[in-house]
């Protein structure tokens, strides 16, 4: 499944140049993946920061990357079976292939914030075009004991386009605000949640690396 800003252009329209193209594998995979792109040319770049070997394989081929992801970067979830059967279907440069679902994208997505990078831009654009089509209650359950980050989406969607309130189901905002109060009432205990939010981009170099040896 194609992931990252083709993903987001595949739901929304907008295009954005970016700098290598996202593809998506469950882990046992990787090494088929891998060996695809090998045949094809492309050189493994290694790593651009430490433990990308858990979670990312980097390859290129002249100025193109394509990064094959198995995980998450903060190594909270995998990629799994079932979201190849919910994947989008499309076509990006002449072939027809597969998209991450909406509620998978945007969930990655949510816990990228961070001083280098915040993909809840991307977000917003994806909720504006696919409101009513997302499944907001399954994001909710793919969000878990993480639910808040998307309560603070909600919060950030209505400010942003108050003409589309509308389309979060009112279930799932009354649920949210449930969660709030008792949140409030009974904070949990003491605990730092800095390593979800995307620790990879915390450590990665502020350029990109295309090849080690140049």
């Amino acid at each position: 499944m194609v992931g990252g800003a083709f993903a987001v252009w595949h739901y929304t329209g907008l295009w954005r140049n970016t700098h290598d193209i996202d593809v998506y594998v469950t882990r046992n995979n990787v090494a088929c993946a891998a060996e695809a792109l090998k045949s094809a040319g492309f050189a493994d770049l290694g790593e651009q920061a430490p433990g990308d070997d858990q979670w990312i394989y980097h390859s290129g081929k002249g100025e193109l990357v394509v990064d094959v992801i198995w995980r998450f970067a903060n190594l909270i979830n995998w990629v799994k079976d079932d979201w190849f059967e919910r994947a989008s279907a499309g076509e990006f440069l002449g072939l027809k292939l597969k998209f991450l679902p909406i509620e998978e994208l945007i969930w990655i997505k949510t816990f990228v914030i961070n001083r280098h990078r915040c993909d809840w831009p991307d977000i917003m654009h994806l909720a504006q075009a696919q409101c009513r089509r997302i499944d907001w209650n399954r994001l909710l359950g793919l969000l878990g004991e993480n639910w808040l980050l998307l309560a603070g989406l909600i919060d950030v969607f209505d400010w942003q386009c108050p003409d589309s309130m509308g389309c979060i189901p009112e279930a799932v905002r009354e649920e949210m605000a449930r969660r709030r109060i008792y949140y409030r009432r009974h904070p949990p205990p003491k605990v730092n949640r800095e390593h979800l939010l995307d620790p990879w981009l915390h450590t990665r170099a502020d350029g990109y690396a295309i090849r080690r040896d140049e």
